[in-house]
């Protein structure tokens, strides 16, 4: 039988997969070798917190989130695993508890996730899924003393730092992340290698007017342009139905400066 928490999980996340993702703070992930996004450290996973952020991909196996205490018995890892989500955390060097979600998110679309945390218990939701496990340790809460990872481990980060090492060979992710926060507010990004989109760029997260999970881009000094290619929206500021605009010519580059899909907006 499902909890009543699991039940508000799956309310929440229904609803929030209706809505599309703004593009405050997008971000597009390329995949490549030594990408990776370093984020402030999420307190509220030591005890009671919640994390959510939305993601489009297609890749099957790829590293999403990974926190831990430094290298010694606590961690949490969420991982794309034949395209489907797969959350492994552990407390006070007690027997990793490990949840696999049935829904498929290699497809291209939009999906909203969430991922609360409560003393030995972490619940994941996608969608309309939601499931929960619990550790049995002597501890209730979680030790964190990593930052927070996102699509990657920095090469700075060793081996002998990471609880669970083998974080470090896992694929980077691929695919575009938007409206990743902790509890209601967004993270600070630390520092990010091979991404792209207004959060990685110190001027789109001045000013970003990119809509509808647009990905703002700086194309030249005080001049950004929104990425609206994969929105389904259009426009100026991607805040346009995509019917409404003419279809591209062939041959054009998408994530370049198609006219119905990338506009540009000088900020001086």
């Amino acid at each position: 039988m499902s909890s009543p928490c699991l039940s508000v999980y799956f309310a929440m996340s229904v609803l929030l997969q209706l809505s599309v993702p703004c593009g405050a703070a997008g971000l597009e992930f390329g995949g490549g070798p030594g990408q990776w996004a370093r984020y402030g450290r999420w307190a509220g996973a030591a005890s009671s917190g919640e994390l959510s952020f939305s993601l489009r991909t297609n890749a099957t196996r790829a590293l999403l989130l990974y926190l831990d205490d430094g290298g010694n018995c606590d961690f949490l890892e969420l991982l794309l695993v034949d395209g489907r989500l797969r959350l492994r955390f552990a407390l006070s060097c007690a027997e990793p508890a490990t949840l696999h979600l049935d829904t498929p998110v290699a497809d291209d679309r939009w999906h909203m996730v969430l991922l609360t945390r409560d003393a030995r218990r972490t619940a994941l939701a996608v969608d309309g899924e939601a499931r929960a496990a619990e550790v049995r340790s002597k501890r209730r809460h979680m030790e964190v003393a990593s930052d927070l990872f996102v699509g990657g481990i920095p090469p700075d980060v060793r081996l002998s730092a990471l609880t669970l090492s083998t974080v470090k060979y896992e694929p980077p992710f691929r695919g575009l992340l938007a409206n990743l926060k902790l509890g209601e507010r967004p993270p600070a990004l630390l520092s990010s290698q091979g991404l792209r989109g207004g959060a990685a760029d110190p001027l789109c997260a001045a000013r970003n007017p990119c809509a509808n999970g647009g990905l703002c881009t700086v194309l030249a000094p005080g001049e950004v342009g929104c990425d609206c290619s994969h929105t389904g929206f259009g426009g100026r500021f991607c805040s346009e139905e995509v019917t409404h605009l003419l279809l591209p010519s062939v041959g054009q580059d998408h994530t370049l400066l198609n006219v119905s899909s990338f506009r540009t907006l000088d900020l001086l």
